[in-house]
């Protein structure tokens, strides 16, 4: 038998370690994130939107039988890296203003037949060249490339702009990407496709995320402003289990652009500040008196938007709020010349850097 001396013997103590919220929150009452590049990350919504180029060119050129949809999954990150090339035109098109990734899917699809009509089998080399020749607010320019594309392509000029029949269709694709067969609820058009939403994780250490969100929570109303549906944005918080630490009233996302867009027969993406200001207001808002400036612009005072790109800081700007960029976006560190340009009010690396050991 060994006998041990235990006099001596101590075991160890890890100490908690206390976090505080950062001081430069104080002013604030309630908090606006957008999602992707901040919260979440966009890793799936690239990955799908580069299968949906590739499906959607594809199937113009070759027809409905060369898609493989089981091959393209297994070469997901060779396409991922051919139709952007290496994420460069991710960057480049994310830099002008290009918000939602159906978008960015859209736009390739159009200088890629610029380039090439529909014919288009190139290695997307001369897209990036094109991308970085157009102007800073893309969103200006969509009319022209389409009626460019059309030009290339004999496609009717009505089909090919946005919002119209290309671009539903593309979007169609991009979502059974993501979703899925049984999430959609029927089978997608070019064969099966398993999803890609629940393999999400955050964009930074979920278990900081989640003490950071709940430490929040207790003094502030935490919202969301994101280009996101419904269904894509409140998937990730019930699965990291953080749901519950959101305003009810404050969830806002694309579902609620759609709405007001149809009502009042007009645009309300980012940059525009409607996401924002329908976050802060609650979702129950009257989106007509949202629209025309009939609510209490005192709250605005004392709100905080938090987001990774210039859609973000251009909409919390024109909505008069302060603004807080997170290099957690596509471009890193590099966004933050950019950042600083537009004169934001905070520059972090993160949002885990809105809170310190106590």
């Amino acid at each position: 038998m060994i006998i041990r001396d235990t006099k001596n013997f101590s075991v160890p103590v890890l100490k908690e370690v206390k976090m505080k919220l950062a001081k430069f929150l104080d002013k604030y009452n309630t908090v606006i994130f957008d999602m992707d590049g901040v919260i979440t990350s966009e890793q799936n919504y690239w990955n799908c939107a580069a299968l949906t180029v590739w499906e959607y060119l594809k199937w113009n050129r070759d027809g409905e039988t060369s898609i493989d949809t089981e091959w393209a999954e297994q070469h997901l990150k060779e396409i991922r890296s051919r139709v952007f090339c290496n994420d460069e035109i991710i960057s480049v098109l994310k830099s002008k203003g290009v918000n939602s990734n159906w978008d960015l899917g859209y736009v390739t699809v159009l200088l890629a037949w610029i380039c090439n009509g529909r014919e288009y089998d190139g290695d997307f080399a001369d897209v990036l060249s094109l991308a970085k020749t157009l102007p800073d607010n893309i969103l200006d320019a969509y009319d022209e490339l389409a009626k460019s594309a059309s030009d290339m392509t004999g496609f009717d000029y009505d089909w090919v702009r946005r919002n119209n029949l290309m671009w539903q269709t593309m979007h169609t694709l991009f979502q059974e990407w993501f979703l899925g067969d049984e999430l959609i609820g029927n089978r997608s058009m070019h064969g099966r496709k398993r999803g890609l939403l629940h393999n999400e994780q955050p964009i930074v250490d979920k278990d900081r995320l989640t003490k950071m969100i709940e430490l929040l929570s207790e003094s502030k109303r935490i919202c969301t402003g994101t280009g996101r549906p419904y269904v894509e944005m409140i998937q990730p918080l019930e699965d990291w289990g953080i749901r519950q630490y959101f305003a009810k009233d404050g969830l806002c996302n694309y579902n609620n652009v759609i709405v007001a867009e149809k009502k009042l027969n007009s645009t309300f993406t980012k940059p525009h500040p409607y996401m924002f200001l329908k976050a802060l207001y609650g979702t129950d808002y009257d989106d007509k008196k949202l629209i025309g400036g009939n609510y209490n612009k005192n709250k605005i005072k004392t709100t905080l938007v938090v987001g990774d790109a210039g859609a973000d800081i251009l909409a919390a700007q024109a909505m008069g709020a302060d603004f807080c960029a997170v290099l957690t976006g596509i471009q890193g560190e590099k966004a933050r010349k950019y950042f600083e340009n537009l004169k934001a009010a905070y520059i972090l690396n993160s949002v885990l850097d809105f809170v310190e050991e106590v």
